[in-house]
Order: C-alpha cells, then sequence, then structure tokens
C-alpha cells in the first residue's frame, strides 16, 4: 500500500552545520576587516547551501513509502515474520540513496538504494512478535541527504499497518477425535456421524428418539426416523475457558490455554472437520460451525485477542449454552476441573456428544510447592480421573513443557 502523503522536515547534517558556522563566521570577519575575499567565500558557502536545498528537494521529491505483508504470511507469536518495506519515486528523477526508520514494532534501520524514475524499490525484513495481539506498524521516516550532504531531507509517514499476531498452534495428531467415515464402536453407543440428512426409515430398536420424523409419524401412524449419511463429519464446538480467576493470573496460563485452543482448531481443519469456537470471556466472542481456512482464521484473530475477563466458570458456561450451539462433539480447554464440571460432561455423554477435556493444571504454574503443591495436583488428579470416568477424553497441559509437551510446535502461519 502506498503511504500517501508526508510531512517533510529540512535539517542539516554536521558537514552542513559545519558549512553554516564557517559561513556565518566567514560573514563576520568580512564585515570586521572587510576584505572582499572573505564575502566572496561567505557568500560561496551560502550559494552552496542553497543548492544543496534545490538539489536535494527535486531529487527526492517523488518519494513514497509503504508496507505489507507478503501474501499467505500469518505472524506467529515467537516465530519471526517478513514485513516488505516499499519506497516509490513517482519523479522522472532517480533518487538518492535512502535510509528508512520505521516502527516495526520496534524502531529499525533500512538502507534503501537508489529508486529508478517512476519505479518502486522492495526491501523484505524480518520482524518478530513475542507474543499474539494486534499490532500496529509505524509511523515512518524515509532520508535523504542532498548531493553535497549538507541538508537530511525527513519525509514522515504517519499511515499505520495493522498486524494480527496467531498464537502458536502444536501438532495434536493424537487427539481422540473422529469424523470422516469413524465407525460408531470407536466411540461407543454415543457415538454420531453427523447431522447430514441422508434418508427416512422404519424404527428400529435402539434408534435415538431425538431422531424421530414426527411429520411422517402423524402422516403414516408408523414411527420413523431420519437416518444420517456415515461419511458426514462430525461437527465439534471448542470452548476456551476465560474465567476471571483472581486478580493475578499467570500469563504462562492463559497462553498455555489459548495454544491449546489454536491447536484443536488446528487438529480439526487439517481433519475437514466442522468447528466453532465458544470463548467464555466477557464478550462470549464465537464463530460459526464451518470448514476451510478462512473460518479458521477468523477463530485465531479472536485467539489472538481473546483476555480472560469473563464471569462464567466452564461448567455454568456450558450449562448456558444450547445443546444445538454444541454440534455433535465439545472439546473443552478449562483452567479448572471440579464435580459441576463432571456433572455437565456426563450429561453432554448421555445426549450422545463427545467429550474431550483439555485440562490446564493451573496450579503447576501459580508458584505452589511443598505438601499444597501434592496436595492441589492429588485434587487435580481426582478431578480428571472423575471426568474419565464419566466417559470423557482427557489431556493435561502443565507447567514443564506446555502444550508443546503434547506434540512438536507446527508453526501455524508456516504450516498451512
Amino acid at each position: 500500500m502506498n503511504g500517501g502523503p508526508a510531512r517533510l522536515s529540512v535539517r542539516p547534517t554536521g558537514r552542513g552545520w559545519q558549512a553554516i558556522f564557517f559561513g556565518n563566521l566567514s560573514l563576520l570577519l568580512a564585515t570586521l576587516i572587510g576584505t572582499t575575499q572573505i564575502y566572496q567565500l561567505a557568500y560561496a558557502l551560502l550559494a552552496l547551501l542553497l543548492a544543496s536545498l534545490a538539489l536535494g528537494f527535486f531529487s527526492s521529491r517523488g518519494l513514497s513509502y509503504g508496507r505489507r505483508l507478503p501474501a499467505n504470511e500469518r505472524p506467529t507469536a515467537g516465530h519471526e515474520s517478513s514485513v516488505d518495506l516499499l519506497v516509490y519515486n513517482s519523479s522522472d528523477l532517480r533518487s538518492p540513496r535512502a535510509e528508512i526508520i520505521d516502527r516495526l514494532p520496534e524502531p529499525r534501520r533500512v538502507a534503501v538504494d537508489s529508486v529508478g524514475g517512476n519505479a518502486t524499490r522492495q526491501v523484505r525484513t524480518t520482524v518478530g512478535f513475542p507474543r499474539r495481539g494486534i499490532y500496529e506498524l509505524g509511523p515512518a521516516e524515509v532520508r535523504t541527504t542532498d548531493p553535497f550532504g549538507f541538508l537530511r531531507f525527513a519525509r514522515r509517514f504517519t499511515e499505520r499497518t495493522e498486524v494480527v499476531v496467531y498464537p502458536r498452534a502444536f501438532d495434536l495428531g493424537g487427539l481422540p477425535l473422529g469424523g470422516l467415515g469413524v465407525e460408531p464402536e470407536a466411540w461407543g453407543s454415543f457415538a454420531r456421524q453427523g447431522d447430514e440428512f441422508s434418508t427416512l426409515r422404519e424404527y428400529r430398536h435402539g434408534d435415538e428418539r431425538r431422531h424421530i420424523h414426527w411429520k411422517s409419524v402423524a402422516r403414516t401412524g408408523d414411527l420413523i426416523v431420519r437416518e444420517f449419511s456415515a461419511s458426514s463429519p462430525r461437527r465439534y464446538a471448542v470452548v476456551l475457558d476465560l474465567h476471571r480467576a483472581g486478580l493475578r493470573v499467570p500469563e504462562a496460563e492463559i497462553e498455555d490455554a489459548v495454544c491449546a485452543a489454536a491447536s484443536v482448531l488446528a487438529h480439526l481443519s487439517d481433519g475437514n472437520l466442522p468447528f466453532r469456537l465458544l470463548c467464555a470471556d466477557a464478550d462470549r466472542n464465537e464463530t460459526r460451525f464451518a470448514t476451510g481456512e478462512p473460518p479458521f482464521w477468523d477463530a485465531m484473530r479472536l485467539l489472538a485477542t481473546a483476555k480472560a475477563d469473563g464471569d462464567a466458570e466452564p461448567a455454568a458456561f456450558l450449562n448456558g449454552t444450547q445443546r444445538d450451539e454444541l454440534g455433535e462433539g465439545v472439546v473443552l480447554v478449562t483452567r479448572a476441573l471440579g464435580e459441576d464440571l463432571v456433572e455437565i460432561a456426563t450429561r453432554l455423554r448421555a445426549a450422545g456428544l463427545v467429550v474431550v477435556v483439555v485440562a490446564v493444571a493451573a496450579h503447576t504454574y501459580r508458584g505452589t510447592r511443598g505438601g499444597r503443591l501434592a496436595a492441589r495436583e492429588a485434587a487435580f488428579s481426582g478431578a480428571a480421573r472423575r471426568l474419565e470416568l464419566a466417559g470423557a477424553a482427557v489431556c493435561i497441559v502443565r507447567r514443564e513443557g506446555g502444550v508443546a509437551a503434547l506434540a512438536g510446535d507446527r508453526h501455524a502461519a508456516g504450516a498451512r
């Protein structure tokens, strides 16, 4: 994108200040002594400065500036990304060499060769973003000097570029999630192969009552059920626990929860399984069930700015969510386990949903030691075991290795 109009400022360089000093000194001496040669020296220095001003201005007057991310670049926290810096020259004259000073997001100096008339020069540089979030690049300055090196021309471009930095995603190939072509026996009697309607048939012993097609029953008097395609993908709702638990929640705890949710979304997207994201934050951010790249990055954008500011604990959030909003499977990324969550898992399983819990062991992030750590670990392990007995698959994320301990880093930006 073109940086548009700029604000121009002109300042002397070190050499320029010397020329101004000796010019003024020569003029002063000429006034005191009255020597013609000294007057000529003062006028020559003044003329040289005026010539520098004219040449420097006209040689760089066509310069403008912009920046952009390369196509398909998806900046990810903790990884370097590329940014293209573009210097445009709308003049017919070749511009002088330039120096770009831009915030990327830290101040960066980049030297640029001269740009031909009506041409563009591109410089690719790497930048790093330590955390997920929304960053602004800019403002920037493009600096040039006149041919004599007396004056510096700085054009300031105030336009900023917004960059979304996504959370890291890890390859969770062993995550217990099924989809296309999964046999019901793989998940027991609770499995369901999606909502893609196939045909109507007579009721058979063991069919779920919620599949009864009541309009056909009213018309024929016989029990008729809807049959679904066995190749229809199962839909999953990824629920992220963003409950505000205390005043000082360790940043690493929240980041690992967000990374876990990003990893689950990447796993579902790679498997072409319909998914949606439900954030238990203050704004209750969410996406719709969908597949493909655009919905995946829409969900990742929500994760990029997710904050632990919600007022509902995971069990309460799920309890207040309608059954049809959860699809056929729930992946809950939570930082708290308890009996109320076991009850919710039991209820969801009884309703025919697959339940997977990615539990972030919060006590391993909060500096607990000794007996208190052992007690909390025992309580956490007991709650995880009860979830498993309730029919949920449980994966545990601990501080030592975080989400990376479950699998390898997939670098979401480069892996897709």
